[in-house]
């Protein structure tokens, strides 16, 4: 299996083969479009297969960057329209923060992820203690976020007395591995990037249409 988490600042990176596994984070300054493909190949190298060796890729397809988003998205669709019996499964990234959350006990009780959509709104979900969902993924406004009990961050992007989790490539695998054990598989054509709001040059778009 090859997991891929572009959707965020910093990228992961896991491969598992032949019960080995294989990590690599990639720093949030470095251009994922330039490093991920890179980042893959060097995995591979190291567990001495080929990329078309994988059976499963896992890809994190948001809500995050629309630029992220695309390249985890591109590479999964480019490899499975070359292995035609490559599997997909799709993850999301406030799923992904809850059973970090979840795996590590760090709530009690129900919980809100919030990851930054930039100009002052967040995607936010809030989940059981046990990382299961229970509201669907939206956006808010910064100053909704009061409305919003026991929040949980990403490091360094704490609002309002958020509480900060950090990712990692491990947890990445073990996530994408439990969508797995439950046959969580999807089409490649239905591998799609989920954006909740619209990109920038939409939303300038239609700003345009409106004062016409």
């Amino acid at each position: 299996m090859l997991a891929i988490n572009t959707a965020l600042m910093t990228a992961d990176l896991a491969l598992e083969t032949n019960k080995k596994t294989y990590f690599k984070t990639l720093d949030a300054k470095a251009k994922h479009s330039e490093n991920v493909l890179k980042n893959i190949d060097e995995l591979c190298t190291e567990a001495k297969i080929d990329v078309l060796d994988v059976e499963t890729v896992a890809v994190v397809t948001g809500p995050g960057s629309f630029t992220g988003l695309r390249i985890g998205v591109a590479i999964a669709k480019a490899l499975g329209c070359v292995k035609k019996d490559l599997k997909f499964i799709s993850l999301s990234s406030l799923e992904f923060m809850a059973y970090t959350i979840a795996k590590q006990k760090m709530s009690s009780g129900n919980f809100t992820c919030i990851i930054n959509a930039l100009s002052g709104n967040y995607f936010v979900a809030e989940f059981d203690k046990n990382g299961k969902c229970i509201s669907e993924d939206r956006m808010i406004s910064e100053g909704e976020l009061s409305n919003c009990k026991n929040l949980f961050a990403l490091a360094g992007d704490t609002k309002l007395g958020a509480k900060e989790i950090t990712l990692s490539a491990q947890m990445l695998l073990d996530f994408a591995k439990e969508k797995e054990a439950e046959k969580a598989y999807i089409t490649l054509e239905s591998l799609l990037p989920v954006y909740i709001r619209p990109s920038q040059a939409e939303d300038n778009l239609l700003k345009k249409s409106k004062k016409c």
